[in-house]
């Protein structure tokens, strides 16, 4: 009788056990510091000296993709410049909720001193080409089809932005989508 008992305790704590375990794990990923807006002062590191990751505070790790102009981009490219780089898809609503504020982020400072480049991720090129044409986008969108660069930067949610300093360094960032154009202004404050 105490074999049953002993059975039916272990059948209804290890379910328990698994399911807290797993609580445990979401916590932590939710509050990992590497989502949270931190200014990183790291212009006197040279880039060549920091780690490369999808951190806050590591050199971003390099990537070169084709883009909807049949061209390529390849990070390093830009740097000497700021970059936004958001991980979006067409399928993805609230990445297309967020497309007129960085299409008016792009309009208002031009590839001059912040580059916009929106990395198609895990989607039909020919349904972003069209997409960014219906909806005039001009700004740099390599097409990362299989998912590649966002396997590489550890991307888990849709859309994603990381926010690239001029050295190369990740400053902040940030999963979910910005609001308005003055929210992702509030974040170009971290490439300072």
């Amino acid at each position: 009788m105490n074999d049953v008992w002993l059975k039916r305790l272990l059948w209804l704590l290890i379910p328990a056990i698994l399911i807290l375990i797993a609580a445990v794990a979401v916590v932590e990923r939710v509050t990992r510091p590497a989502v949270a807006v931190i200014p990183m002062p790291v212009t006197s590191i040279p880039v060549e000296n920091v780690r490369t990751g999808a951190r806050i505070g590591l050199a971003a790790p390099d990537f070169t993709l084709p883009t909807l102009g049949d061209k390529e981009f390849t990070l390093s490219d830009y740097r000497g410049k700021n970059v936004v780089l958001n991980f979006w898809a067409t399928w993805c609503g609230p990445c297309r909720y967020e497309v007129p504020s960085f299409k008016a982020l792009h309009d208002k400072y031009g590839n001059d001193s912040i580059v916009v480049v929106a990395v198609s991720s895990l989607d039909n090129p020919d349904s972003v080409a069209s997409y960014a044409a219906t909806n005039d986008l001009d700004f740099i969108i390599p097409l990362d089809p299989r998912g590649i660069v966002s396997t590489l930067y550890n991307i888990r949610g849709m859309p994603t932005t990381i926010f690239i300093n001029d050295k190369g360094i990740i400053t902040s960032i940030k999963i979910g989508p910005f609001i308005n154009l003055e929210e992702i202004e509030e974040r170009l404050t971290s490439f300072k």
